[in-house]
């Protein structure tokens, strides 16, 4: 096939053949090619053209969505997949900006738990559901985790039954209903048993503020 039209378009090249429908490249493929008009391009050739062009399209969308926030690998993916990019293209994409360390699943591991356990006051049970979501490898999470400080998390726990006895207070409730409803509600928040029944046991029955 012959190259018989180049017409730049922002970020895209519009490229005429001589035998079969105009085709939009990136600029940077065509840049980095070397293609000009009455160039001429076997198929094997102009098959790698167009995967390196969706390629730089697919990273440039990966790299705007991670410019955003952290996103876990699966996320990633899954977004990159609801743009209608190709799989295998997602995957080498994915692959690319991983060996560039500017995907990786333990970091955000890392930054989730900052902002879910310290900020949001969530405990591990919690967290170990919402990483497992994002998909995040058992393995990460379980080294990540082990980062979680005890006595910050007790901390949090008693903070929040504190504010929730003062709540259900108002609601004359005996004392066996009220301790239920404090470890139903630490439960949700996804701190562990054992934890919340220590609280349970610290927690002053008559604590008003």
């Amino acid at each position: 096939m012959i190259i018989t039209a180049l017409q730049r378009k922002g970020n895209n090249v519009v490229i005429s053949f001589d035998d079969r429908e105009p085709i939009t490249f990136d600029y940077r493929t065509v840049l980095d090619n070397g293609l000009r008009k009455n160039d001429t391009l076997d198929e094997q050739f102009f098959e790698r053209l167009i995967s390196e062009s969706i390629f730089l399209k697919t990273k440039d969308s990966a790299i705007r969505l991670l410019g955003r926030r952290h996103h876990s690998t699966s996320e990633l993916r899954i977004k990159l997949i609801q743009k209608k990019f190709p799989k295998e293209i997602i995957e080498k994409v994915l692959a690319d900006l991983t060996d560039k360390a500017l995907l990786n699943d333990e970091q955000f591991a890392i930054a989730y738990l900052e902002e879910r356990a310290v900020k949001k006051k969530i405990g591990v049970n919690k967290l170990k559901a919402e990483l497992f979501k994002r998909g995040i490898d058992r393995k990460i999470i379980d080294k990540v985790l082990l980062n979680v400080d005890s006595q910050l998390s007790y901390d949090q726990a008693m903070e929040l039954a504190q504010r929730k006895m003062i709540s259900l207070r108002r609601k004359e409730l005996d004392e066996k209903k009220l301790k239920s409803k404090i470890f139903s509600f630490l439960s949700s928040r996804g701190f562990e048993s054992d934890m919340i029944m220590k609280v349970l046991n610290e927690l002053e029955p008559d604590e008003e503020d």
